[in-house]
């Protein structure tokens, strides 16, 4: 039974990237206007020149068939290469693709942290005053726009206070030179801020909907069973209330997967982090539609995959999905 569900969720992920990669195609293909001529790179190119381009490039073919040959490409492995500065698509993604990654985990860990213990305190305890301003304080923190609070950050932490840097993911002095134990404290200097910004808003999703789950469990038999029984009550707590909110929590996490592939655009701006995002909102104002189509089929990809870990982590967690 568990195999044939793995099979299905594989079939059906693979069906979406399939979708993904037509649907992209579809779309910047048939959007207004011309690829090459939205590109100031070939601007000063002859006539002849960008007809030759364009030939090698494959966009003189009919569309079908150069959905034919893109899919194909996709399949090997091969997502071409950009019409911005000629390099392959696959590199400059997955070097962004690391950056995002980086930037959202760590932000995703803190997040869970706060919304975990936040959320915990305010479902056991919902009297109790310091939960409800902590609360308080991160819903206040996920209503502010991003780009205010990722401003604010800059110059309260940055300007202000003088404790981190204003952008970017790393000193370039000390990339160059510096040891590896430099770098690495270099790298975790630059997330900061980044970072924070990011789980604040998130952790406040996160510590609802643990307060939601909580609160549920909390009223159920098994847990007035607990106590009667005379279980300490922090016995009650973390064998009997917290595990059975555990898949609510892992289904919003997995809400967030999109954010975490593709990368939070206006942060990634505003700190200059070189992630996915600010890739991919480049690659839309320049035409280049190898860059866009790789991304969208990237995003497409890893989503589906860690949707379904994250399934499977949440069957293994209630038994009653099982």
């Amino acid at each position: 039974m568990m195999l044939s569900y793995l099979v299905g969720r594989l079939l059906h992920a693979l069906a979406v990237v399939a979708a993904a990669c037509a649907l992209s195609f579809a779309l910047l293909h048939f959007a207004p206007g011309d690829a090459l001529a939205a590109d100031t790179t070939h601007a000063g190119r002859s006539a002849e020149a960008r007809a030759a381009l364009r030939k090698r490039l494959g966009l003189d073919l009919p569309v079908g068939v150069q959905l034919v040959r893109y899919a194909g490409q996709t399949l090997r492995g091969d997502l071409g290469r950009s019409l911005v500065d000629d390099r392959p698509v696959a590199v400059a993604l997955g070097a962004a693709l690391k950056n995002s990654l980086l930037l959202t985990a760590a932000a995703l860990v803190v997040a869970v942290t706060i919304g975990l213990l936040v959320g915990g305190a305010q479902g056991w305890r919902p009297n109790w005053r310091l939960g409800r301003v902590l609360g308080a304080t991160l819903t206040a923190f996920y209503s502010i726009p991003e780009f205010v609070l990722a401003i604010g950050m800059i110059g309260v932490l940055s300007y202000w206070m003088a404790w981190f840097p204003i952008g970017g993911i790393s000193d370039t002095l000390i990339t160059i030179t510096g040891t590896a134990s430099a770098q690495l404290r270099d790298r975790l200097w630059h997330l900061t801020v980044p970072a924070l910004t990011l789980a604040l808003g998130w952790g406040a999703a996160i510590a609802r909907q643990q307060r939601v789950a909580l609160l549920e469990t909390v009223g159920s038999d098994h847990v007035r069973t607990a106590r009667a029984k005379g279980l300490a009550e922090r016995q009650v707590l973390l064998r009997h209330a917290v595990r059975p909110s555990f898949p609510a929590v892992a289904v919003m996490i997995g809400l967030m997967l999109p954010v975490l592939v593709s990368g939070a655009v206006v942060v990634e701006i505003v700190f200059a982090w070189p992630g996915m995002g600010s890739l991919m909102l480049r690659a839309v104002g320049q035409r280049d539609v190898p860059m866009v189509s790789g991304g969208i089929v990237l995003v497409a990809a890893v989503v589906s995959a860690s949707s379904l870990v994250v399934d499977g982590v949440v069957r293994w967690i209630d038994p009653r999905q099982r």
